[in-house]
């Protein structure tokens, strides 16, 4: 099945947008976990037009999927790791138990993902031997040593991406214990890819280009320090700036740029909530979400305007 909507994101404009695009009576999907947001994590929202009595960010986004719900729109809790363009101007998503779907339009609403981890040396390195795009610089580490830094399905999925290119792959957890999906796990095992629980990353180190990455603290063999000619950034979750470099989007700063109708520079690709560099409020966010949806209702119909009354 092709949905005519994918909206990956279950925050507010992640939501707000699910919402608009369903109540069109278009197919809706919609992935994320809402209890990783911020605004799950509010505990009192006090300035949200006409909702009285102070309620939770969580309370609000329990409404918000039983609206969707209701609407017949659908929503599911994997991680989107993966989105490319396909050629004949679909969308191709994969999610973090393996799922593949398809998308005549996609909104991004993963919320404001930050490109650098603070790692010393990390800014200096990059385009150095440190990088954010499997896709994009995966080419260039042939046949070479590489490390991929993080500790979720995001950093799996890099993982298993950079053995088209190398076979001397290893994952670092950077001071978290990895966490994989079943799927993910099973994947990384079958591949021969060695994932280390290691402590923080304290600095990148080398010449002119990266040749080593240093830990805080000892690794379990007593050593402080390891060999890579490339180490690609993959903390936390797949996010705006991922899927940004991947499909060549038009950024600003670390923000996706978006005209006024919340369309990026990828036809039939759209953006809204914090991942645009909006103000983090959840006005704005629902706002935002709303403005994506209604540019992608009307290209998928084929029109200029598009209101909905009741």
């Amino acid at each position: 099945m092709i949905y005519e909507v994918v909206i990956v994101g279950a925050g507010p404009a992640g939501y707000s947008a699910a919402i608009y695009t369903a109540r069109a009576g278009l197919s809706t999907l919609l992935f994320g976990q809402a209890e990783k947001g911020n605004l799950y994590k509010a505990h009192l929202i006090g300035n949200y037009f006409g909702v009285a009595g102070n309620p939770s960010g969580s309370s609000l986004l329990e409404t918000a999927e039983q609206q969707l719900i209701e609407l017949k729109g659908e929503h599911r809790s994997e991680e989107i790791v993966g989105l490319t363009a396909g050629g004949d101007g679909t969308f191709e998503l994969k999610d973090n138990s393996g799922g593949d779907w398809q998308a005549r339009t996609v909104i991004i609403a993963t919320g404001q993902s930050y490109l650098l981890a603070g790692i010393t040396g990390e800014k200096e390195f990059t385009g150095r031997g440190v990088s954010y795009c499997v896709t994009c610089d995966g080419f260039f580490f042939k046949n070479r040593p590489v490390v991929v830094v993080g500790s979720s399905d995001y950093a799996a999925a890099e993982a298993l991406e950079l053995l088209a290119y190398t076979k001397n792959v290893t994952i670092l957890s950077h001071g978290k214990p990895p966490v994989f999906s079943p799927n993910f796990a099973e994947k990384l095992r079958q591949a021969g890819i060695a994932v280390l629980t290691t402590p923080r990353i304290a600095s990148f180190g080398g010449e002119d280009k990266l040749e080593k990455v240093v830990f805080s603290e000892p690794l379990t063999d007593g050593t402080v320090e390891m060999s890579a000619e490339g180490a690609f950034m993959a903390v936390g979750m797949a996010g705006a700036n991922s899927f940004s470099q991947k499909l060549g989007l038009e950024m600003e700063g670390n923000s996706i740029k978006i005209d006024r109708e919340g369309r990026t520079s990828l036809p039939g690709l759209f953006a809204a909530g914090d991942c645009t560099g909006s103000p983090a409020q959840v006005a704005v966010s629902v706002g935002s979400g709303c403005v994506a949806a209604l540019s992608a209702i009307k290209l998928l119909r084929g029109v200029d305007a598009y209101t909905q009354y009741n």
